[in-house]
């Protein structure tokens, strides 16, 4: 009888620990970080407030191929890769293409000011939660994600990608 008496205190104690485990993981799971959408996952309609005031809504990009750009202003390959993306809306916006570029920058000001300084006529945003529900975490830009007319991504890229491989990936959605 002994025995069981010094046994129970350790398994009770192995039962909490156990528990306490459990339910750690469990609370992590739901801080889990949202995983990025793969290549034929239908993308929900989004609302985005654009850094000039006005609302890009889901119903005006309903149809048309829409490439959407993770980006920040302290990015060199960003840098070097708005410019391409700035000529790859002005050669396809007319065939129905929109771009939303969308700033991981903790700081507006300083994407206000970004903006301004290049001159670029794509839309621009900061990021919202919202954005990343449905792109999923970015830390390292930038990201693309390519939409077709019916909603649906058929292109996903993380890093340098040049005009070539963009246009090469949108031309069939025009």
């Amino acid at each position: 009888m002994l025995g069981h008496t010094i046994v129970r205190p350790h398994l009770l104690q192995w039962l909490l620990l156990l528990l306490a485990f459990a339910a750690a993981g469990s609370a992590g799971a739901q801080n889990a970080p949202l995983p990025q959408p793969s290549v034929g996952d239908r993308i929900p309609a989004f609302d985005t407030t654009l850094l000039n005031g006005s609302t890009l809504s889901g119903k005006a990009l309903a149809g048309r191929p829409l490439l959407v750009v993770l980006w920040a202003t302290w990015c060199p390959t960003c840098r070097k890769e708005l410019p391409e993306l700035q000529k790859l809306y002005e050669k396809h916006r007319a065939g129905g293409f929109e771009l939303l570029a969308v700033s991981i920058d903790a700081e507006r000001l300083e994407v206000d000011e970004f903006w301004q300084d290049h001159h670029y006529t794509f839309p621009v945003a900061m990021r919202t939660p919202r954005h990343s529900e449905i792109f999923g975490p970015t830390r390292a830009p930038p990201r693309f994600f390519l939409i077709d007319r019916k909603g649906t991504l058929v292109f996903r890229h993380a890093g340098a990608i040049g005009y070539e491989q963009l246009e090469a990936a949108l031309k069939p959605l025009l």
